[in-house]
């Protein structure tokens, strides 16, 4: 999962797949933050914008600033990359409909303060088709996902650790237009796009 898929957007896209409100996922209010991402123990650092159904994220790269711009119910992605007006779609993984699942939430263990949020609380313990998921996830009343951290250890293969924050989040209507590709943009194919991303993105299915 986590060697196939942006570092930038990995919990955002477990946030934006098809799950309600209250789970990890699409939250009830727009917002913006600061993007804490580490994975395996390499530390992203990014901005994030979000309203209900999308998600922005912007991250940068060693060659290049791409922007990811995921959608609630939909298993495709965009990345934008503005330094060459070009746009690449892409295929979510189906793994990442783990963190969706809303029986993840069902041990709730109290209340904290995430960055000045009060959120809730839950240990995650669960076996999925993939393997199984484990830790701890932090969401506030309105389902921002303020902090997670977790492992996941596949049925094949070596296990992988996530940690997520969210710092500075101010919470208001975001401009719908962050989450639209700018027109005019060319097309770039996922494997064209790899090199400069340096990762694998899986190609959307056939139209």
């Amino acid at each position: 999962m986590l060697r196939v898929f942006p570092a930038a957007a990995l919990i955002s896209a477990l946030a934006a797949t098809h799950s309600p409100a209250d789970t990890l996922g699409d939250a009830r209010v727009g917002f913006s933050a600061e993007r804490v991402l580490v994975l395996d123990g390499r530390r992203y650092i990014g901005r994030m914008w979000h309203m209900p159904g999308a998600q922005r994220h912007e991250q940068d790269l060693p060659a290049i600033k791409p922007v990811f711009i995921l959608r609630a119910r939909s298993a495709l992605g965009d990345v934008v990359l503005p330094q060459l007006h070009t746009v690449v779609e892409f295929a979510l993984p189906k793994e990442l409909s783990v963190l969706g699942n809303p029986s993840l939430l069902r041990k709730p263990v109290g209340q904290e303060t995430i960055n000045g949020i009060t959120t809730t609380k839950y240990t995650v313990e669960d076996d999925v088709p993939g393997g199984r998921v484990t830790g701890s996830l932090w969401l506030s009343r309105d389902g921002i996902p303020m902090k997670c951290d977790g492992r996941f250890e596949p049925k094949s293969g070596r296990s992988s650790t996530i940690y997520w924050e969210l710092r500075d989040v101010k919470i208001g209507h975001q401009d719908k237009a962050l989450f639209e590709v700018p027109q005019g943009y060319a097309k770039l194919p996922p494997e064209a796009a790899a090199p400069l991303l340096g990762m694998h993105l899986a190609q959307p299915p056939a139209r």
